[in-house]
């Protein structure tokens, strides 16, 4: 949030329309600042490369605003099988959801450990709109793991 406030001493002349003129910048700044919640379908959740994906299991959601959005996205992937230090899309979603914003930051660390101990990190490219996973040195054989993570989109 960005505003610029005009200083008000006791006894200055128009203090009262710098009060109210404060107000406003503060009112507008909310106003604009006000977002919505979309939430993705399960049906829109496309699954990549022989990956399952159980829609039952996948929520996304997106907290938009002006200029960003705050990305949400949890569920299971399955029945797969990857070699170490594997990358690989695992899902996608349509791009219209993000609304042209193009860069992605994540909260927090994208690196996750599976019930079953195999690390993998967790990335997401808004350019394609896809999910993607990262086996950081086992082999995973007819797998399935739950992926989530969050983070900010913007351009």
């Amino acid at each position: 949030m960005s505003i610029s406030l005009q200083p008000i001493v006791t006894g200055m002349n128009g203090g009262p329309e710098a009060i109210q003129q404060n107000f406003n910048n503060v009112k507008n700044e909310l106003e604009r600042m006000n977002g919505s919640v979309v939430e993705i379908p399960k049906e829109q959740f496309t699954a990549l490369n022989g990956f399952s994906v159980n829609n039952n299991t996948w929520k996304s959601l997106i907290f938009k605003f002006d200029s960003f959005a705050i990305i949400y996205f949890e569920g299971y992937i399955g029945n797969f099988t990857l070699k170490e230090w594997t990358n690989r899309e695992v899902l996608s979603i349509p791009k219209s959801y993000l609304g042209g914003l193009t860069k992605f930051a994540n909260f927090g660390d994208n690196k996750r450990i599976a019930d079953d101990a195999k690390q993998l990190d967790i990335d997401f490219n808004p350019d394609k709109a896809i999910v993607g996973i990262y086996n950081r040195g086992s082999y995973w054989n007819d797998s399935g793991t739950c992926i989530r993570f969050a983070g900010i989109l913007y351009n």
